[in-house]
């Protein structure tokens, strides 16, 4: 019963029966069965079935809200036996921005499975954020910030791991072509390359003498990936808004110029997300301190 329970916990998170018999590790055709004999069970309907998404009925609702709380403590009891041995077992889940993945935690996950090799990692590259965390143990997500931002509400604990000031950029054939933009208000009559998930959509946030100004670019390119707007912004295609790590070089040599360089801009952060819980695994404990530690030596390296 409590097997079918937690499965019917994965259904209503994730509105599949298929999302969630691929988390639990059973088929859905399985899972689809234990639903039907829960159901039959408790003598109630549990779940609205449809073609497009499977909600819970109200006595659905009683069930998670109440056994939510149920499954989190009996997570984190059978965590407090597990970490009694001490050991760096298991599997790690991560979910994280494609260029965090890509410049970081590579080489960190390298890194760790060398010391602590009975350990396995999990790693889902996206953008956006994982709607459900316990998914995953921790999920790293990119997004821009600024005076007065106000993070959207959110019960999982937050580590700032990096900050880098955003630069709106261009190549030099794009100011040959169509000018340089003078005010930020200049933006919305050139072509801008962005992505949503950093910026928290098409407004771009510039400060000048403590006045901020926030402006609706115009959409050219949108696309969730800060390498692939660099690419472009390189062939002088449009103006992007990327963080300074990512262009130092190219600005360097003068491939790509900054514009509005008077503002001061929003900064870039990565962040890393996980649930409060009583009881973390010792394997993430460990993931954890060594992911913080090593990111600030490798940002220092560069």
């Amino acid at each position: 019963m409590l097997d079918k329970i937690v499965y019917f916990l994965h259904v209503v998170r994730t509105g599949s029966f298929s999302d969630a018999a691929k988390q639990y590790g059973i088929s859905a055709s399985a899972g689809s069965r234990w639903i039907i004999e829960l159901e039959e069970n408790m003598g109630v309907s549990l779940l609205k079935r449809s073609t497009r998404k499977v909600v819970p009925t109200q006595a659905g609702e009683r069930l998670f809200d109440r056994f939510c709380h149920v499954n989190t403590e009996i997570d984190d009891i059978l965590t407090e036996i597990q970490n009694l041995g001490n050991e760096d077992r298991g599997v790690i889940r991560i979910a994280s921005t494609p260029l965090f993945a890509k410049n970081f935690l590579s080489r960190i996950v390298g890194e760790y499975l060398r010391e602590y090799p009975y350990v396995s990692f999990r790693i889902v590259e996206t953008a956006y954020d994982v709607d459900h965390i316990d998914e995953v143990d921790f999920s790293i997500r990119a997004n821009a910030t600024y005076q007065g931002y106000l993070e959207k509400d959110s019960l999982l604990v937050k580590r700032s791991l990096l900050q880098y000031p955003l630069k709106a950029c261009c190549s030099p054939s794009y100011i040959e072509q169509f000018s340089c933009p003078e005010f930020p208000e200049d933006l919305k009559k050139h072509n801008c390359l962005y992505a949503s998930t950093l910026v928290g959509g098409n407004k771009w946030v510039f400060e000048l003498d403590g006045e901020f100004t926030t402006v609706d670019i115009a959409q050219t390119v949108e696309v969730e990936d800060s390498e692939f707007l660099k690419t472009v912004a390189l062939t002088g295609a449009g103006i992007a808004y990327l963080p300074n790590q990512l262009i130092k070089d190219e600005l360097a040599d003068g491939r790509l110029v900054p514009v509005l360089d008077n503002y001061s801009n929003s900064q870039f952060e990565f962040s890393l997300y996980f649930r409060p819980r009583k009881q973390m695994p010792t394997r993430c404990v460990n993931f954890k301190e060594f992911l913080l530690k090593r990111v600030q030596e490798i940002s220092q390296e560069t």
